[in-house]
């Protein structure tokens, strides 16, 4: 595991690379976290699954977003657009520094939206899965302001006088939530050879995108059970590792074809 920062030196974004343990594989795997407590909370189980595809001869590179976590900048400083950018930019740098001749996206609810999008800017995209994703930016926002209603007793958690929504501290700026409006999976078709959907509880909108993508010949669906509430917030660090849904992903490429 070797921490490095990459891109652009004015505004270096924070990585992780995994290189592989076992015979190196010609696919890279990038994994795209989702934002805020949501991105606490699924630290470890990156981690693990980085671990996991590296025995199976995967090099991963987890890493953060312009003005998240351990990149360059902050809220103000960012738009979707950038994290959108940041997507590409880490997977040319897990390729070149790899050596790898495609890569493969894993996002995580917010990561996954973002993920798809990046994704029609990559020729050589193998794989996305979609990982509890956010099928589009209005649902996220509407289900952030839902449990914001829901706890209302605590005051971290508000939508400002300027528009800007706090939730279990971290901030989505008006500017955010008016870019996320115009993103939506459900207009869009992924650019990659396979697209893996899977969730840990099935609902209306997970739903809706299997059957968006039912057309496509090379996009399949799985609903694991596991605890899936990314934004619960504990006493105790607030960890979640859904083993059920790892393990399933792990399964998904073990079972690739070989590299061609």
């Amino acid at each position: 595991m070797t921490p490095f920062f990459f891109g652009n030196s004015a505004e270096p974004l924070y990585g992780v690379y995994h290189p592989p343990t076992s015979a190196r594989k010609t696919e890279g795997v990038l994994l795209c976290p989702p934002f805020g407590q949501e991105y606490m909370r699924s630290h470890r189980a990156f981690r693990q699954l980085a671990y996991l595809l590296n025995k199976l001869g995967y090099p991963v590179l987890r890493f953060d977003y312009k003005g998240t976590g351990d990149s360059f900048g902050n809220p103000d400083d960012t738009s979707i657009e950038n994290w959108i950018d940041n997507i590409v930019s880490a997977s040319e740098e897990l390729i070149a520094s790899s050596n790898v001749e495609s890569i493969s996206l894993i996002g995580l609810r917010l990561g996954g939206l973002l993920a798809t999008y990046a994704c029609t800017r990559l020729d050589n995209a193998k794989t996305l899965v979609l990982w509890d994703s956010v099928v589009s930016g209005n649902c996220y926002i509407s289900e952030l302001k839902e449990q914001i209603a829901a706890s209302s007793e605590h005051d971290s958690n508000f939508l400002d006088e300027s528009g800007n929504l706090h939730f279990n501290g971290f901030p989505i700026l008006k500017k955010h939530i008016e870019a996320l409006e115009h993103l939506d999976l459900l207009s869009l078709t992924p650019n990659a050879k396979r697209v893996i959907q899977i969730t840990s509880s099935e609902n209306t909108f997970q739903t809706e995108l299997k059957e968006h993508w039912n057309s496509l010949p090379n996009a399949t669906y799985q609903c694991v059970p596991a605890p899936g509430d990314w934004n619960y917030v504990d006493d105790f660090g607030g960890i979640l590792l859904p083993q059920q849904v790892i393990q399933a992903i792990v399964e998904c490429f073990s079972q690739a074809e070989g590299d061609k």
